[in-house]
């Protein structure tokens, strides 16, 4: 069955997008960060091959603290065949699609506590000096 690339992420799934292909789907939802906590992205959209090599893998790469940091670690990957419409032949890019490597059920999604705490600049809570 044939699919669009709409009606198989849809609006609401998280998505890993390379720079170069963000602005061309306008209607995926990137993945979300918050306080320092990354929701694990579902897909991933690339770009053509000569970008991805060049560009996106190097921003987005774990040396660098980009979003491979974790997707390397948690997820593993299978590559959706596409193609666009009436043009097979065009590398236009390709989607891949996200596995959790431990399942939800045995690794839940991290919980954030937040707060506001006074501490004075004189309190201490460990030792003074750093044990050998």
């Amino acid at each position: 069955m044939t699919q669009t690339l709409q009606q198989l992420i849809g609006s609401q799934t998280p998505v890993l997008l390379d720079i170069a292909t963000a602005a061309n789907f306008p209607c995926q939802r990137p993945f979300t960060e918050h306080l320092g906590v990354a929701e694990l992205p579902a897909y991933r959209i690339l770009a053509d091959r000569k970008q991805t090599a060049g560009s996106s893998n190097n921003w987005q790469s774990a040396e660098d603290g980009g979003p491979f940091l974790f997707t390397v670690e948690l997820l593993y990957t299978s590559t959706i065949p596409t193609y666009l419409r009436d043009d097979w032949y065009r590398d236009w890019g390709s989607v891949e699609q996200y596995h959790r490597l431990v399942p939800a059920e045995q690794s839940p999604d991290a919980v954030i506590e937040q707060g506001v705490i006074t501490v004075p600049g004189w309190t201490r809570h460990g030792p003074i000096r750093a044990l050998p």
